[in-house]
């Protein structure tokens, strides 16, 4: 599992007071990336001739984030095969530890020539292989939710 943490920002609030959207976006994003860096996908990796280009991005809001907190993002490997694998996250508001959002990405090794979707190098696929084996016990929260009005309310 990987920890993110960031302090909350006013520049982040709309005119309701809380988070913006688009800023949860953001978050997620940069704890995603500092997954994928301690994972090695790095410019070593690009300059080998592999990208991770993402191919899916689905947020469930929980709960209103307010400025001047501070928020934690675990990320960790939900699935993978030898092409792709799907991060799920889960945000956390450091106020009182209330699940705030989560958000699954989809990720889709690429070569950086083909443009197209090709299997993951050994190592890199044997070092998702190990951080998904090592993530504890702990069942994740809202996997698999589609936008849907009669879905019903997400975790909290």
């Amino acid at each position: 599992m990987f920890i993110y943490r960031c302090h909350v920002r006013t520049p982040w609030l709309d005119m309701n007071g809380h988070m913006n959207a688009r800023t949860y976006f953001e978050v997620f994003s940069d704890a995603g990336d500092l997954a994928l860096r301690d994972l090695g996908f790095d410019l070593s990796y690009l300059a080998g001739g592999h990208s991770v280009f993402t191919g899916d991005v689905h947020i469930t809001y929980g709960r209103e984030i307010l400025a001047g907190g501070s928020l934690t993002v675990a990320t960790r490997i939900l699935d993978l095969d030898v092409r792709r694998f799907v991060l799920h996250q889960e945000m956390t508001d450091d106020r009182n530890g209330a699940l705030a959002a989560t958000a699954e990405q989809l990720q889709l090794n690429v070569g950086v020539v083909s443009r197209k979707v090709e299997p993951f190098c050994p190592e890199i696929f044997e070092r998702l292989r190990q951080a998904r084996g090592g993530q504890g016990a702990s069942p994740p929260r809202n996997v698999g939710r589609v936008a849907s009005l009669i879905a019903g309310a997400p975790a909290r």
